[in-house]
Order: C-alpha cells, then sequence, then structure tokens
C-alpha cells in the first residue's frame, strides 16, 4: 500500500496569497489609470483657469440665472396678497394690544410696590 500524505494547509494559504497578489495588481493598474485620467483633467482645468471670464461676463451670467429662478416661482394672486397681509396685520396688533395690558399691569404693580399706589406712565 502507498502511503497517503497528508493534505497541508500551506497549498491552500499558498494560493489565497497568490489570489491576493494578483489582485494587488489589478488595484495598482486601477490607481495608476485613475491617476493618469486626474493629470488630463488637471491639465483641461489650467487651461480654463487661464480663461477667466470678465466682471460683466459674470454680471450677466448671475443676471440670467435670476431671471430663470424667477420664472420657476409660483406667484400668488392679488386676492391671496391681500388676505395674507390682513392676517399679518390683524396678528400684529393682538401681540401689540396683549403686550400692552401686561407692560401696564406690570408697570402698575410695580408702582404699587415701590410707591404705595398704582401708578400709570402716559406721557
Amino acid at each position: 500500500m502507498a502511503k497517503k500524505t497528508p493534505k497541508t494547509e500551506t497549498s491552500t494559504i499558498e494560493k489565497n496569497a497568490a489570489e491576493q497578489q494578483d489582485k494587488k495588481q489589478v488595484a495598482a493598474v486601477n490607481v495608476d489609470s485613475k491617476n493618469e485620467s486626474s493629470k488630463s483633467n488637471k491639465k483641461s482645468a489650467k487651461k480654463n483657469a487661464d480663461k477667466k471670464p470678465n466682471i460683466f461676463q459674470k454680471m450677466a451670467k448671475g443676471i440670467k440665472g435670476i431671471i430663470s429662478e424667477l420664472k420657476k416661482v409660483t406667484w400668488l394672486k392679488g386676492k391671496d396678497v391681500g388676505k395674507n397681509t390682513a392676517v399679518v396685520l390683524v396678528v400684529v396688533v393682538l401681540f401689540f394690544v396683549i403686550l400692552f395690558a401686561i407692560d401696564y399691569v406690570l408697570g402698575g404693580l410695580f408702582g404699587l410696590i415701590v410707591n404705595g399706589k398704582w401708578t400709570t406712565v402716559f406721557i
């Protein structure tokens, strides 16, 4: 009978190491190709940087952008604007009255504590 040799772990380890080296080489190739493309992008960016638009071209581009954004806005009708304005004015007046009342009461109480009589501050 022939002796069977036991399978060793080194053969699988060596295979894994070889596979990892192959992957590293592929990755290195991918990195190099990325570096080459980034170099070409940098060169084209430098060319574009040399051709800077003047101030008037920048202003015209900005105004065109503003106009295009304003065309996208949904504007309210006049009646809706009037209603919203009325709501804002009513809320402002309501808060004014409430804050005035609180101030009047607290000022009177302060005068009562300090002077012994209710004081009002109206000029």
